[in-house]
């Protein structure tokens, strides 16, 4: 347990006010009358702040990503995969929504999990994705294919009590493959395919 902090912040709190003088022993006068003492008034300690889990913090947006080119497919793919774990963490779906192709059954299969997790006032945490190896080509124009090897990490979820309900403790590399189309304004994953592979 941390010692309190209560009597120190005081102490500083009045020599802050009376100037360095008025802290050092030389400067205190002796006085005739008897000092009166007060009972030590007790400082609340400040309240812990919670802090947000990496997964919960949405994924930054990369500037590549505007580029309609090998550069911008490779940046969507990385961006794609990263919305992952906060889709599941947060249950927002802004994103991955608007990167998702109707078509794509990956896509969906996520938006469908995700909206039972918050259906079901589950959460999730966990599932951190470290990008390895990233490379995109050119299919014809607008679209593009491209490949991420990634690992990602253990996971745990959690019912409405906050009592664990499943968990994968092991990390997993994964070698994902995707059809990416851009649409003049936005780019669009079409098909994604998962594969596990060994570390």
């Amino acid at each position: 347990m941390r010692p309190s902090r209560g009597t120190a912040a005081l102490l500083i709190g009045v020599c802050a006010v009376g100037g360095l003088a008025g802290c050092t022993r030389d400067s205190v006068e002796p006085t005739p009358e008897p000092t009166v003492s007060s009972s030590p008034t007790a400082t609340p300690s400040p309240t812990p702040t919670p802090t947000t889990p990496p997964e919960a913090i949405a994924p930054e947006r990369p500037a590549a990503i505007d580029e309609v080119s090998v550069a911008g497919a490779e940046a969507a793919a990385t961006y794609f995969l990263q919305l992952y774990p906060y889709a599941y963490a947060t249950g927002d779906l802004s994103k991955w929504n608007e990167l998702s192709d109707p078509e794509c059954a990956f896509c969906q299969s996520v938006i469908r999990n995700v909206q039972e997790q918050v259906a079901a006032s589950h959460s999730s945490s966990g599932s951190a994705i470290a990008i390895l190896e990233v490379s995109a080509w050119e299919i014809n124009v607008g679209r593009y294919g491209a490949t991420v090897t990634a690992n990602e990490g253990p996971s745990k979820e959690y019912d409405e009590a906050g009592e664990v309900v499943s968990e994968r403790t092991e990390s997993e590399k994964h070698v994902l493959t995707y059809a990416l189309r851009h649409d003049g304004s936005n780019w669009r994953v079409l098909e994604l395919d998962v594969e596990t592979v060994e570390s």
